[in-house]
């Protein structure tokens, strides 16, 4: 009887976490993150990529590469750029895949995120980039997750 009921326990936990895990859960943005965000709303190059992982994207900023400052940076509120997404607050953030110190998250306005989840389709929707989400990728470093790519993740055609 005991083996029985602990069996029946397990099953009902494994149950649970795979109905728990088919859902997006999305989370205020944190310490960091709210940084680095902040810099882009304020168009702020050099404090974005002094709070980035250092590397060539992180120059790129720094440098204002204009290959990436419209995808960035934008040049006027309703283009798709990451700071569209970022200038709708609250954000809300969606942890994505994370292996061998990288990470990606995906952030989007808060109504954004609800209006576009649907209960009868499994996984994420992200809708529009650049409009509707904001997909950034994470290294870790000594000083924790470090922002690596300016969230240009987000105009990266999908991985097939």
């Amino acid at each position: 009887m005991f083996v029985r009921s602990i069996f029946a326990c397990a099953v009902s936990a494994l149950a649970l976490t795979a109905c728990a895990t088919s859902e997006p859960v999305c989370r205020p943005a944190d310490a960091a993150e709210r940084a680095a965000f902040g810099a882009v709303v304020a168009h702020d190059q050099a404090r974005l990529a002094q709070l980035m992982a250092q590397g060539p994207a992180a120059e790129q900023v720094r440098n204002l590469d204009p290959r990436i400052e419209a995808q960035v940076f934008g040049q006027r509120m309703g283009d798709a750029a990451v700071r569209t997404v970022l200038m709708q607050p609250p954000l809300c953030v969606v942890d994505g895949a994370a292996s061998n110190g990288a990470r990606i998250s995906y952030v989007f306005p808060q109504a954004r995120f609800e209006a576009l989840q649907n209960v009868e389709l499994e996984g994420l929707e992200r809708g529009r980039p650049g409009l509707d989400h904001i997909a950034c990728r994470y290294e870790e470093t000594a000083d924790g997750w470090r922002l690596s790519d300016a969230c240009l993740s987000t105009f990266a055609a999908p991985a097939s």
